[in-house]
């Protein structure tokens, strides 16, 4: 691909080229040999990616936005790999018209009967089927973003019985339902609500027919089989997440009543209407002056943003991109070394050759459900738990159209075209035999609706952009201007199966001849329901019924399937058997959809605390891969009934939260005082010397160069005589090329006075010297670089992490450093100092172990003088050399 954007017969391909990247250019950043055999100049600044990304759809690309801004200020790399191109630049339905939904044909035998020219033309223009399976699938959204440029943007949560306690991991648990975490920041179903939009009030559905419907659907609800006591329901999002208790003006914002009559009705009542409107990914109006709405919810926006800001501070140089995105790369394998406690990826195998992985390096699986477990079953073998406990949603619709006068509260004079989106949360009871309860399963029923004026043009693309499930819009062709379609689209939970048997189950294909186009062996799927699962099917559809005479209200209906009235006017009762509780077949027409038609496959790689009973761990790493991790509904022990979105991307943000962790909270200790927690008054007490600087981002202080020499951050508003420091830091970036290098300096001489002890091997005007020269550095650097100005090699005890830099002489006695510390950092864990400095005695320790014990020299009368020796010494700073060091709560006891 050449660097200049491409023309292809209708278009120039600009948006391509300026947000994506080839493997060749992903290369020439990292290998040498690469750019010698490019007739590129090598250069020294070549560096590994710190994670790879393998899948760059919904929640790959949801992963690679949130790691880059988690790493404002550091210099993590960051490359997504995916098998599809670059398509769309957002969601689908917030363009013009492009009919590139999945199609649905109307039977597994119509769809088996195809040939291979037809079933890729059923598939669009982006679906792609990568598995074999006695069922129907409509595979995946082969391109950047996947199927969140599809998805229909219904989000709701999932409910507290639909995530058990005894299958989710506590701490998993402990991470998503709270309001806010321990630490101050959101939980993450919280944080995924904000992301994605439903925690704004619905300004995208409103109106007559909305209001008329939600009251005549709340009027109703205890008449629907299994519909869950609205009181006992959690808020809509948008009243939930609130950060004071909703008032009434809160509540009539969210269900669009402009003026609440007087009296009011009792707040109770409202919120409980709220819970009927639908959580929808969408954000219709802008949230200040110059700000544009996204409107459906997608990936893509956000990972454009992100990339074109990793260009702009590389300053268009490709070697210094710490975002990359590579369409169109497959990845067909990983393979693996020996590493302490299992596995290691050390290699990815692509279609366009292969990418090595450094040894601190992260690779996340980020690819669809089925295509993760194929992944993982090709590169790790099957360990009897991958590809187990595969799930997808019982899913049935039901169009109905009803005159407009059966809704009641509709106005005759409403003439324009309108929307309408609810939510009925439903939980069926399972009963033994003898009639004991026997658990529960959990369905529910998004509700679409549309009507038209009698003045009505171009209406067919108005719906298409209102209607939030594209899946629906054929059905919604048929409103009038005195009919109105209802869709009632129920979606119902699969049990998990993690049992003995693969009745449920991604396995590889025996079949060699139905091997990929890059010669590796297909997923084969098996998906059936089970007794309970059909038990609870037939209960949703039974009260889909009831939802349906609700809106008919003692009118006739007319039917509709696949956007053909099938019956006209006919009475609710007959719903069963115009449309019976079956899938469309050579018989007829059903209602229920294929097992895999709902992209919402998940399970094969579930996390769990029991490495017997689960393939991930609750932070998302395979239990024997020591660096691989999952994103995406692979990993969800159960299914519950909602959409995946919400889950995935607040599964997808802890995961970018734990693989660049918040620092430890900062907790009060016995006579310990902060001296750095993050604040603007405490950051104010600290003053930069030489050269580079270091940023603030939230609690934490990052060393930054600009290649003016080594710099000192240090505490200028007293020196300290003896003391015990404790502090916590973070490398992104331990070893390898470039690596993190920096260090703590105590017992050093103002630098805002002359240096007493000049070096001349050392830059004159560069001030930070004064505290290499005058005071004691504690070395941090698990490269143990040696200083190249003296031909000092790499390696050397002195120079290693938990050192007194420089003091080389080993031993106990006076002016030596008793170093023990044979500790290995991992990159992006935070780890702790504690610098004990007595009279003439130095202790180091590293992570609550001893790493080094010193005895400074008394005739030294240079370096490490207390201030009671010299008023002008005794301070404590932070270094900046190589790499972004971060650290935080720094506080200190005087002793």
């Amino acid at each position: 691909m050449p660097i200049t954007t491409e023309f292809t017969t209708f278009t120039r391909d600009v948006l391509g080229r300026y947000v994506c990247n080839t493997f060749d250019e992903v290369l020439l950043t990292i290998d040498a040999n690469a750019r010698s055999a490019a007739g590129l100049p090598v250069r020294g600044d070549l560096r590994p990616f710190d994670f790879i990304i393998i899948g760059g759809g919904t929640f790959g690309a949801a992963l690679a936005e949130h790691l880059w801004f988690r790493s404002t200020k550091r210099n993590e790399r960051i490359l997504v790999l995916d098998g599809g191109p670059f398509v769309l630049p957002e969601h689908v339905q917030n363009l013009p018209v492009l009919g590139l939904g999945a199609a649905d044909p109307s039977s597994v035998a119509e769809y088996n009967t195809m040939n291979e020219d037809n079933k890729r033309k059923w598939r669009k223009e982006v679906w792609g089927l990568a598995w074999n399976a006695p069922e129907k699938f409509p595979g995946l959204a082969y391109c950047v973003g996947g199927r969140s440029l599809f998805w229909g943007g219904w989000s709701p949560r999932l409910l507290d019985s639909e995530l058990p306690k005894n299958v989710w991991p506590k701490a998993v648990l402990d991470d998503l339902m709270p309001k806010n975490l321990p630490d101050g920041r959101k939980g993450y179903f919280r944080q995924s609500s904000d992301q994605i939009g439903v925690t704004e009030t619905n300004d995208f559905i409103f109106g007559d027919l909305h209001r008329a419907m939600r009251k005549q659907l709340f009027e109703g609800l205890s008449t629907i089989t299994d519909a869950m006591d609205i009181a006992t329901l959690p808020d809509h999002p948008a009243v939930e997440y609130l950060d004071t208790p909703a008032t009434l003006d809160d509540l009539a914002k969210v269900l669009g009543i402009d003026k609440l009559p007087s009296p009011p009705p009792p707040i109770q009542k409202l919120r409980n209407e709220a819970k009927l409107e639908a959580p929808l990914a969408v954000q219709g109006q802008s949230g200040h002056a110059g700000f544009f709405p996204f409107n459906k919810f997608s990936t893509v926006p956000l990972l454009m943003k992100a990339v074109r800001e990793a260009a702009d501070q590389s300053g268009f140089d490709d070697v210094k991109k710490r975002l990359m995105v590579v369409p169109r790369c497959h990845v067909v394998r990983l393979n693996t070394v020996n590493d302490v406690g299992g596995q290691r990826v050390s290699e990815v195998i692509t279609e366009r050759g292969s990418l090595p992985v450094s040894p601190d390096a992260k690779v996340i699986i980020a690819l669809g459900t089925v295509e993760s477990a194929r992944l993982a079953l090709l590169s790790f073998g099957s360990d009897g738990r991958i590809g187990r406990n595969l799930m997808a949603h019982l899913r049935s619709n039901v169009d109905i159209r009803v005159p407009r006068t059966a809704l009641t509260a509709l106005s005759a004079t409403a003439k324009a075209i309108e929307a309408a989106a609810l939510l009925v949360k439903c939980q069926h009871s399972f009963k033994k035999p003898d009639g004991s309860p026997d658990g529960i399963g959990h369905f529910h029923f998004q509700i679409t609706a549309s009507g038209l004026s009698a003045s009505g043009v171009g209406s067919e693309a108005e719906l298409f952009k209102k209607i939030p499930d594209i899946d629906t819009f054929d059905a919604h062709k048929n409103a009038t201007d005195t009919h109105v379609v209802i869709t009632i689209r129920g979606i119902g939970e699969m049990e998990p199966k993690n049992d003995n048997d693969f009745g449920n189950s991604v396995t590889l294909d025996l079949d060699t001849q139905q091997n990929d186009e890059f010669q590796t062996r297909r997923a084969w799927v098996n998906i059936q329901p089970s007794s309970r699962d059909e038990a609870l099917w037939k209960t949703m559809d039974k009260a889909a019924d009831d939802i349906a005479k609700i809106f008919a209200n003692g009118h006739k209906i007319d039917v509709i399937k696949n956007g053909q009235v099938i019956a006209t006017s006919v009475e609710p009762s007959s719903l069963p058997t115009i449309l019976p509780y079956k899938f469309s077949d050579l018989n007829g027409p059903g209602r229920r959809d294929g097992l895999g038609t709902t992209h919402h496959e998940a399970g094969t790689l579930r996390m769990g605390e029991d490495p017997n009973k689960s393939v991930t761990n609750p932070n998302c790493r395979f239990h024997n891969v020591t660096n691989t991790y999952v994103a995406g509904p692979a990993l969800f022990p159960t299914i519950g009934s909602p959409n995946p979105m919400l889950t995935g991307i607040a599964l997808a943000r802890r995961l970018g939260d734990h693989l660049m962790s918040e620092p430890p909270p900062a907790t009060l200790e016995a006579g310990f005082t902060y001296i750095f927690d993050g604040s603007d008054t405490q950051f104010a007490n600290w003053q930069m010397a030489g050269g580079g600087s270091f940023s603030r981002f939230g609690r934490t202080l990052i060393a930054q160069q600009d290649g003016k020499g080594i710099g000192l951050l240090f505490y200028k508003p007293q020196p300290f005589e003896n003391f015990i420091l404790r502090l916590d830091f973070l490398l992104p970036h331990p070893r390898g090329g470039y690596n993190d290098n920096s260090g703590v300096f105590v017992r050093f001489r103002d630098p805002r006075l002359p240096d007493p002890a000049p070096d001349p091997n050392d830059p004159a005007n560069n001030s930070a010297f004064v505290a290499v020269h005058t005071g004691f550095e504690i070395q941090i650097d698990e490269e143990a670089r040696g200083d190249k100005r003296f031909g000092e090699s790499d390696g050397a005890f002195f120079s290693r992490t938990g050192a007194i830099y420089k003091i080389k002489s080993h031993g106990t006695g006076q002016g030596q450093q008793n170093y023990k510390n044979n500790q290995n950092l991992a990159a992006e864990r935070w780890h702790s100092y504690e610098i004990e400095v007595n009279n003439q005695d130095y202790i180091v320790r590293l992570n609550g172990q001893e790493a080094t014990r010193f005895q400074r020299d008394a005739t030294d009368t240079i370096r490490g003088n207390a201030p009671s020796t010299d008023p002008n010494s005794g301070f404590i700073g932070l270094q900046t050399h190589t790499g972004n060091v971060v650290f935080a709560n720094i506080r200190i006891r005087t002793t």
